[in-house]
């Protein structure tokens, strides 16, 4: 067998482990679901840190289970989704449950930043329009609600950072997870202490880790997850990155001019540029000297998939009488189904400028089936991204939108892209996309190749698509719409938030 670089992607649905070659090509892959997030509370979203490991390490073992030696393993780099904290003590252990970017118990805390004009001021200094689920709110809101699980905080690190914790021992970050956070002053590369005390955050500061770049060797495998895992003990460990930061070069291109669409958990929408002037949010790439121009929210995967499960228990069921998936099943029943007037807005976890934000259909007649509404989710799904995408500085250079993530498998939504964005749309043959950016960030940092452009190896395309003109046209009118709806609603969904907060009194 060849070498390879063994990439641990830890989404919150689930952990995978992907093996990729010198040349950068993916060569295995082993997934383990990841536990169900917990909610003890409205809006809480969590999971045990401990269990992010044990699926980590199962995810691991199932390279091995596939005739892979430990030797050939070069290194190991971890990414992750970012956001959200992991938070350890003192003894190296986890000091409570892991909180997800998707969480929003820190809302209320947010809204007052936001009315006392404190947030504005971060954000122009972060460049990163921060959630909920961010690490600032959510740090405000342990310092205000529970001052003594604050103080049993030693460190506060990302679900890669834990990973990579428990394998090398090391307590860091990197600069694409630490700005992808807001927590860093992109003009001085460093966290920004200005703003933490702004923000009356102060305190969080000896709770903060050291940044690295994500290439770096920061590590080697111990005993102890050596054993747990079947690595080898002495395996250079990497720093890693955010996946935000990986999968624009998982596509194997820096160049500006091709866009990067994800549709998953999170729906994101990114270009590699030098300076970051004009763009509505940024953090650093992966690649040293570029950042990523990047707009978007969680209404994407995330939302299809709630969506699914409030609106298609009947499908699903009849799916799996098949022996189909939901989502096949589910494309079948949409390709069938003509454009409507039906409007979907998909924002049921808020929208990046006002966390209020909810979902909503417009336009249901008593003609309509369920095929027209799902096809309704999928059309407001790409409209989202559109919307995010035309906030990006130059995005009328744009040549063309490389479409990534889960949803990158789905016809229509590969087509609706085409139609709405009036792109070419392309979807690489590599699937795992983002462990393929952290590898080849990998290839330099243990020397296998001199610099970022010479690991740039463009992903072959498995599908394209080009607009349809009707369907253009028929589009652009229904985006004007999608606007006009998304306007009027701003005031409202602050007055029904506010009920959904306070319930009866």
């Amino acid at each position: 067998m060849g070498k390879y670089v063994l990439v641990v992607d830890r989404g919150s649905t689930n952990v995978k482990a992907v093996l990729v070659d010198v040349n950068g090509k993916e060569t295995a892959v082993s997934s383990c679901p990841s536990q169900k997030p917990v909610s003890l509370k409205p809006g809480w979203w969590e999971q045990d840190m401990e269990m992010i490991w044990e699926n980590s390490v199962q995810a691991i073992r199932g390279i091995f289970s596939k005739g892979y030696l430990p030797e050939d393993i070069l290194g190991v780099f971890v990414t992750g989704q970012g956001n959200g904290m992991m938070p350890v003590g003192q003894d190296g252990k986890p000091s409570r449950m892991g909180i997800l970017s998707l969480d929003s118990r820190a809302a209320e805390i947010q809204s007052g930043w936001i009315e006392d004009g404190r947030y504005g001021k971060a954000v122009e200094t972060v460049k990163m329009p921060f959630g909920t689920g961010a690490p600032l709110p959510l740090l405000a809101w342990f310092l205000q609600q529970e001052p003594e699980e604050f103080k049993k905080i030693h460190t506060v690190l990302f679900s890669k950072d834990w990973i990579r914790y428990k394998l090398c021992g090391v307590l860091c970050t990197d600069r694409t997870e630490a700005s992808g956070a807001g927590l860093m002053d992109l003009s001085k590369n460093d966290y920004a202490y200005e703003v933490f005390r702004l923000l009356g955050l102060d305190a969080i500061i000896e709770k903060l880790p050291p940044i690295h770049l994500p290439h770096e060797i920061v590590g080697a495998v111990t005993s102890q997850a050596a054993m747990e895992t079947g690595l080898n003990e002495g395996t250079p460990v990497l720093c890693g990155a955010h996946d935000t930061a990986a999968y624009p070069f998982g596509v194997g291109t820096i160049d500006s001019k091709q866009l990067v669409s994800v549709i998953g958990t999170w729906g994101m929408n990114v270009v590699p540029v030098k300076d970051l002037a004009g763009a509505p949010a940024g953090l650093y790439h992966t690649v040293p000297g570029y950042f990523l121009s990047i707009a978007g929210d969680g209404n994407s995967g995330g939302c299809f998939d709630l969506m699914i499960d409030r609106l298609c228990q009947h499908e699903k069921a009849e799916a799996k009488e098949k022996d189909l998936s939901v989502y096949q099943y589910l494309e079948d029943m949409v390709l069938s189904a003509p454009p409507t007037g039906i409007l979907f807005q998909p924002f049921v976890f808020g929208h990046a400028f006002n966390s209020s934000a909810g979902a909503g259909f417009y336009g249901i007649r008593n003609w309509h089936t369920k095929a027209d509404y799902m096809r309704a989710v999928y059309e407001g799904i790409v409209m989202g991204h559109y919307y995010y995408i035309r906030l990006i500085p130059d995005y009328g250079k744009f040549e063309s939108v490389w479409l990534i993530g889960g949803g990158s498998q789905s016809r229509i939504f590969g087509q609706m892209f085409a139609d709405i964005t009036g792109l070419k749309v392309k979807v690489p043959e590599v699937k795992e996309v983002t462990a393929r950016g952290g590898a080849l960030a990998a290839l330099v940092g243990l020397g296998i190749y001199e610099g970022y452009d010479k690991a740039a190896i463009p992903s072959e395309v498995a599908v394209e698509y080009t607009p349809n003109p009707k369907l253009r046209e028929f589009y652009q009118k229904k985006y004007e719409i999608f606007i006009k709806t998304l306007d009027m609603n701003r005031g409202v969904w602050d007055e029904l938030n506010q009920m959904n907060l306070g319930g009866l009194s």
